[in-house]
């Protein structure tokens, strides 16, 4: 099996969630578009900026709902894309990539929120900003031509990982969103949960002469 289908094996990812109602989104009173959040929730971690609201336990949960939907493929890119960086195929290099520690300090901003961030950009964090989002991929509803056709016990899927062609900007990515967060939970709940067995299966497939992209 190569290295990509058995790692996303360990995941478990055969279920698929009915997706939430959408529900109209307002502003708070003090809030605008673009300003600086700040709070001790773990978004307050990973975005310096809100776009239309700061998060709620709704949003909370609409994020799990599509994260659940997308963490496989989720997975698989985010793999591919840490896997070539290990300095070699052993397990301590690739659980290297996985945990996302920073190499070297952050340039410090005036924001205090900013550099909060900044400063908590490792793991996943780090990774679904800089693997995911900045290279152009986001959760969104899946194209009708390549959702998976409904299977007995097991519903069409609403949402998938897609990418587009031009990348956002960094204060794009730092600015906080359902989807957003749906992305990050893709990632906390495969590379972050599991990365010690993974760096370990892939170590030993990658030895056997496993291919890196297959």
């Amino acid at each position: 099996m190569a290295p990509r289908v058995a790692v996303v094996a360990l995941l478990g990812c055969s279920s698929l969630l009915r997706p939430s109602r959408a529900k109209e989104l307002k502003y708070p009173e003090g809030v605008r578009p673009g300003d600086t959040i700040s709070g001790t929730a773990g978004e307050y971690f990973r975005y310096a900026h809100v776009l239309v609201k700061p998060p709620d336990d709704e949003d909370r949960m609409e994020s799990l709902r599509m994260a659940e939907e997308v963490k496989c493929r989720a997975c698989e890119v985010l793999l591919l894309e840490l896997l070539k960086r290990t300095e070699s195929n052993s397990e301590d290099h690739i659980m290297d990539q996985l945990d996302g520690e920073m190499r070297e300090e952050p340039e410090l901003m005036d924001s205090p929120q900013e550099n909060r961030v900044r400063k908590n950009r490792r793991g996943c964090n780090k990774h679904f900003k800089d693997e995911l989002l900045l290279k152009g991929w986001y959760v969104g509803l899946c194209p009708k031509e390549e959702a998976p056709a409904d299977t007995e016990g097991v519903k069409r899927p609403t949402w998938c990982l897609n990418q587009r062609p031009s990348p956002p900007t960094q204060r794009d990515v730092d600015t906080y969103s359902v989807p957003h967060e749906a992305a990050f939970y893709a990632c906390e709940d495969t590379v972050g949960r599991y990365g010690q067995e993974m760096a370990s299966l892939l170590a030993e497939r990658l030895e056997d002469g496993g291919n890196r992209t297959v």
